[in-house]
């Protein structure tokens, strides 16, 4: 069921090639965003979890081992480059809705870091989100928050 999903999503993809690797990319940029601040907590592995479930339409417990997996890479990884090279490939919502995760996991201990920004900014530029549309992922997570969703 999973490989129907992930060739579902490969169809709307703009690199077919990308795309097997696309949740294990959100999910190392989404651990990235966790982890900048030195505070991984369980609510952050949740909304990464969610997210996976949410973009990818994966079952929980996929979801969850993707995360592991990530976890171990992001560790490893010298740079992000691995991940937004993937993502680079995704449709602009797409990249719209890895922008919003970032924001969602970042903002999701109530305040942001200088460091957690700084990532945010260059993801973006990694992977061709403007500012503004930065911007504006971050003020609707920020109502999604504040409404308690």
């Amino acid at each position: 069921m999973l490989n129907r999903l992930i060739d579902l999503f490969a169809a709307k993809s703009a690199a077919p090639s990308a795309v097997d690797d696309a949740p294990f990319a959100v999910a190392g940029l989404l651990v990235e965003a966790a982890r900048s601040d030195d505070h991984y907590t369980i609510i952050e592995r949740k909304l990464i979890d969610r997210a996976l479930i949410r973009e990818f339409n994966v079952a929980p417990e996929n979801a969850a081992a993707i995360r592991v997996r990530a976890e171990t890479a992001q560790a490893d990884a010298a740079d992000i480059y691995k991940f937004t090279k993937t993502a680079k490939n995704f449709t602009p919502e797409q990249k719209i809705a890895l922008v919003e995760a970032l924001w969602r996991v970042i903002l999701s201990d109530g305040h942001k870091s200088d460091w957690e920004d700084a990532l945010v900014r260059r993801v973006c530029g990694l992977v061709y989100v403007s500012d503004r549309d930065s911007g504006l992922a971050r003020q609707r997570v920020e109502s999604e928050l504040a409404a308690g969703r």
